[in-house]
């Protein structure tokens, strides 16, 4: 994900671009006041207003005013072709619920002070594109579908990230084949389970790092690894340092 820019802005009596069009994506969500916009060659109007967010793609054209005093947060960036939830994206209001954009509205307050805060914006946005795949309604515009079994296997996967988790006991869970579950997880996540677990598991220890003092062997073991060692060798194969590295640059 290229961050082109963010900034932040209470108390604004109207945008400074009211209409136009900009070379990359623009997510904007609302912490305070209210605006409309309007994408003339969709023919689609919204009203946003706070503690919701707004998806403005890139060299769409737009017309926004303000309806009253605004305070945002802004977005823009250009995603990698290949990010596998910038598909659940298309011009409109996001999907996500109004106490979940609080909550992040809430977190980037604090983030737009600190010095050197590129990577933690990063984070949060792709937070938000998180959001948006999680709650997509599914529809005409985005037509990925997960099955229930595989809910529940996602979910179980979820809550059980510091157990041992084998691929027949995913299976014997949802009452599929070896074969059946692969196939799913394919089609459906385009994945295997053992990807997707790991992805979980990275992204769990990410958190512990960044937000307590555990050491190493502890976030190892409750990231389901059985050393320190086999866990530090995962985490530098996908994110190209091991944690220690992570938590000093973060």
């Amino acid at each position: 994900m290229e961050l082109v820019f963010y900034n932040t802005f209470s108390k604004r009596e109207e945008f400074e671009l009211t209409e136009g069009k900009r070379p990359w994506d623009i997510i904007l969500i609302l912490f305070d006041g209210s605006f409309s916009i309007t994408f003339p060659r969709l023919k689609r109007s919204y009203t946003v207003q706070k503690n919701e967010g707004i998806f403005i793609p890139a060299n769409e054209k737009f017309e926004r005013h303000a309806l009253t005093p605004l305070g945002f947060h802004q977005f823009a960036f250009l995603p990698p072709t290949d990010h596998p939830f910038y598909p659940d994206l298309c011009a409109g209001k996001l999907l996500a619920p109004p106490l979940q954009i609080a909550a992040l509205s809430s977190a980037m307050n604090r983030v737009a002070i600190i010095p050197d805060n590129r990577d933690l914006i990063l984070h949060h946005l792709e937070h938000l594109l998180t959001l948006q795949h999680l709650f997509c309604e599914h529809d005409r515009y985005n037509p990925k579908r997960f099955s229930r079994d595989m809910i529940v296997v996602l979910q179980y996967m979820n809550d059980h990230l510091a157990d041992k988790i084998t691929i027949t006991e995913l299976a014997d869970l949802v009452h599929l084949s070896h074969t059946g579950l692969l196939w799913k997880f394919r089609h459906q996540l385009e994945t295997t389970p053992s990807q997707y677990l790991i992805m979980l598991r990275m992204r769990y220890a990410k958190q512990l790092l960044l937000e307590g003092n555990l050491r190493i062997n502890e976030i190892a073991t409750r990231c389901g690894y059985t050393s320190a060692y086999y866990f530090t060798n995962a985490f530098r194969k996908e994110y190209g340092m091991n944690p220690s590295e992570f938590r000093r640059k973060h």
